[in-house]
């Protein structure tokens, strides 16, 4: 939400979204976001990661 500057309710609809498109389970996606705000260093398995970049692109659009 701080890096892209939106709402709970879009970063929510992000999240479901990734979750559904990757066929991950929603607490999977958050849990990986999470690790990687904290650790700064570390990326997303490639499938959420592309899930995520998908779903950015179509709310900054």
């Amino acid at each position: 939400m701080a890096v892209h500057n939106c709402t709970a309710q879009v970063a929510a609809g992000i999240l479901s979204g990734v979750a559904r498109s990757s066929g991950t389970e929603l607490h999977t996606v958050a849990g990986n976001v999470l690790v990687v705000a904290e650790r700064n260093s570390q990326s997303p398995p490639e499938a959420l990661r592309a899930a995520i970049t998908c779903a950015l692109r179509k709310v900054l659009q």
